[in-house]
């Protein structure tokens, strides 16, 4: 491949992996703070996306404009279902285990139903958002204008999140959370209410990733499903409650699903994400046999 090739394809791949990095933050916050693996996480996604799209073709209300509404709809829905949802069956439920075992059932219907309803309001049709779709060259290479604006935010947002986690209390109270609740607690920290500020959080960040994603992909109602699973994937690979892994594994995941649909053909851009879980996954339990191995 010549350079430019070479360089295009890693300029796509860094659009999705910023976009990938903001979507696992906003899991990763909400497992790290509530140990809930949100597998309706892309479905906030997709009703952000949705009102993005339907402010701009409704009202021409442009994207960057509708990303703030987004994420405060979000963050309100975040915190109706933590309400709703989550802190009744925190209060009836005696272990974590147990807590974990019946929010992935809960959350499996949540995310049937918000489909539903998506696809009962605005049917299963393909929604695109024609926006900044112009080319712009960049050093001989030429992409989407919209591409830049979504890697920009995306990697904004993320770096705004690294800054507010690390350096303020409300960060450094979710940050003493997610590493032991019941340590937190007895420090003074009102869990109860970092918790519902958590799940706010992750939620808005998935309602942010869905006005950026609308610019660049087909919105439908299942569309969510797929940028969980990417979600699911960055968090895995780049570790629990760590921002820098997080972007180094999204960007790395998008890089690689960008030289997969070059080389191997567009078809094949999600199945490398899965073999890139599947193997990790197989690597780290083989990694931990082997280590347990050595201190017997």
């Amino acid at each position: 491949m010549e350079l430019n090739t070479i360089l295009q394809v890693l300029l796509f791949g860094v659009v999705w992996g910023g976009l990938y990095t903001l979507i696992a933050t906003g899991l990763n916050v909400i497992y790290g703070v509530m140990k809930i693996l949100n597998i309706a996480h892309g479905e906030l996604l997709m009703l952000g996306a949705y009102l993005t799209f339907w402010l701009f073709t409704l009202w021409e209300v442009s994207p960057l404009l509708s990303m703030p509404l987004a994420a405060l709809t979000m963050f309100a829905l975040g915190i109706i279902i933590q309400k709703l949802l989550i802190e009744p069956l925190m209060a009836r439920t005696k272990s974590l285990a147990a807590f974990e075992n019946a929010t992935l059932i809960i959350f499996f219907g949540v995310m049937l139903i918000l489909q539903n309803v998506a696809m009962l309001l605005w049917s299963a049709d393909y929604r695109v958002l024609s926006y900044l779709n112009d080319p712009v060259s960049i050093g001989g290479l030429s992409v989407a204008a919209n591409r830049l604006v979504v890697v920009a935010v995306a990697l904004a947002v993320s770096a705004v999140m690294y800054a507010g986690l690390q350096f303020t209390l409300v960060g450094k109270a979710i940050r003493a959370v997610s590493q032991d609740r019941d340590t937190a607690q007895l420090m003074g920290i009102n869990v109860k209410q970092i918790g519902l500020l958590g799940f706010g959080i992750g939620a808005a960040l998935a309602g942010i990733a869905g006005s950026l994603a609308s610019t660049i992909y087909v919105i439908t109602p299942t569309v969510g499903l797929l940028f969980t699973i990417k979600a699911f994937t960055v968090m895995v690979i780049g570790g629990l409650g760590s921002q820098m892994g997080t972007l180094a594994a999204g960007l790395a995941l998008g890089i690689l699903e960008s030289g997969a649909s070059y080389i191997i053909g567009p078809e094949f851009k999600d199945v490398t994400g899965y073999i890139l879980l599947i193997g990790f996954i197989l690597w780290k339990s083989r990694t931990s046999a082997a280590f347990r191995g050595e201190i017997k």
